[in-house]
């Protein structure tokens, strides 16, 4: 298979989708960040690896601001959500990353997606709410989620981030959820070089089969 040659709809088909989650503040931007620099510098077809960021902080950003809603020092300002919110933000994070899918390498890497606003839906408006949920009921195979340990990661807040009072529950919830739905997922701890090494490891495995798939 020589993935150039790939239309746009085999490419989105074909592509490892590698989605990072976990509770607030514990690196998971910083984390995709530096997969795509590691996978971009192998070169060849791997050079157009891409990322696809949060939407729900740029939503919340013009949700805040359409709201007057101002953070006082150390504290995050205060949203009022409704189930809709989290529909469209739903349907705008998977709709990014189909895209992306569509035109990069064989590997994409997903700060977040349309699951873990289900879950952010879930914190914000209880279980009765599942917007998020009936607008994006399935999403393309997943190859990896990886879960970003809060362990050792301070909780820095910006003016948007919940709280770190809720990092614990959270973090429980998307073990819960991805073990329940039998999602492949693998916990990344220790310090930021080895949540890297792991990462890497779990993403080459989780490639194998597209690798040995593609002409060299």
């Amino acid at each position: 298979m020589n993935w150039l040659e790939l239309n746009s709809d085999e490419r989105a088909v074909l592509t490892r989708r590698v989605v990072i989650v976990g509770s607030e503040s514990t690196g998971k931007t910083t984390l995709a960040r530096e997969l795509v620099g590691h996978y971009r510098g192998i070169g060849g077809i791997w050079a157009d690896t891409r990322w696809v960021a949060e939407y729900g902080r740029e939503y919340t950003e013009t949700l805040l601001e359409r709201q007057g809603s101002v953070a006082a020092e150390g504290e995050a300002a205060s949203a009022e959500w409704t189930a809709r919110d989290f529909a469209l933000i739903a349907i705008e994070q998977q709709r990014l990353e189909d895209e992306a899918a569509a035109s990069g390498s064989p590997v994409l890497f997903c700060d977040t997606d349309a699951f873990a606003t289900q879950l952010w839906e879930r914190r914000y408006l209880g279980d009765g709410s599942t917007a998020a949920l009936d607008a994006v009921h399935t999403s393309p195979e997943r190859g990896l989620y990886l879960v970003a340990d809060l362990a050792g990661v301070p909780f820095e807040q910006d003016g948007i981030r919940d709280g770190e009072g809720y990092r614990e529950e959270m973090q429980h919830w998307f073990v819960e959820e991805l073990t329940a739905r039998g999602e492949n997922w693998t916990l990344l701890t220790g310090t930021r070089p080895q949540r890297l090494a792991a990462a890497i490891a779990a993403v080459d495995a989780a490639l194998a089969a597209t690798v040995a798939s593609l002409d060299t």
